[in-house]
């Protein structure tokens, strides 16, 4: 009984609200399953420290260091050391080249989802205005067939432009929020990434030196 009640609240303020609602209904769930899979994803890389690999370095040697943390799928540390490993023939040049071309791809990726968090972001607010001057001439068409005697029938297009302007900035609002925050997530985990590469291609050059 309380889920059919539920349902028809909506479907009522879906209704009051008019067409506007729906696709400011679909964006706002769209932004916001984005935004739990980047952050569980973000989360996830988060968690995952380096430490273990360079005591592994120590203890066992450079190739069961790199076999152990590839089981550990850091993947964005993995890349950039395979590119040390993969380059370090060719001089320091090559190696940091490389290690930049991969930074680069990596941040790309890893951002791909908040353009769209924020496209979502965008767009709703003007949809709500869209909403709102629909509301309105909704308002004045039932003025000039009915006058001013009816408040009932003015309230539906007050209403309506209300409840888009209203809708439009509780969708755009948090997820813009959220967007800067992920946003931040993805330049602090290619930051730590990219120092705990740093410290093994430091490492590696050392000892052809030595």
């Amino acid at each position: 009984m309380d889920e059919y009640s539920v349902i028809e609240a909506t479907m009522s303020i879906l209704l009051r609200g008019g067409w506007v609602l729906l696709p400011l209904f679909l964006i706002g769930w769209l932004g916001w399953f984005l935004m739990f899979e980047r952050y569980g994803y973000y989360l996830m890389l988060k968690g995952r420290s380096t430490s273990t690999f360079f005591k592994d370095l120590d203890a066992f040697g450079e190739e069961a260091a790199f076999a152990r943390l590839k089981k550990r799928r850091f993947g964005y540390f993995l890349a950039l050391v395979e590119n040390i490993r993969e380059y370090r023939n060719e001089g320091p040049v090559a190696v940091r080249n490389a290690m930049l071309a991969t930074r680069h791809r990596l941040d790309v990726s890893l951002s791909k989802s908040l353009k769209t968090i924020a496209t979502c972001a965008s767009i709703a607010p003007l949809l709500g205005l869209l909403g709102t001057v629909s509301g309105m001439v909704h308002t004045f068409e039932t003025i000039q067939k009915f006058g001013f005697g009816n408040p009932v029938l003015l309230a539906d297009g007050i209403s309506e432009a209300l409840l888009t302007t209203q809708a439009g900035l509780l969708v755009a609002f948090p997820l813009m929020l959220v967007y800067n925050y992920l946003e931040s997530r993805v330049d602090s985990i290619g930051d730590y990434a990219w120092g705990e590469a740093l410290k093994f291609e430091e490492r590696c050059f050392a000892k052809e030196v030595e």
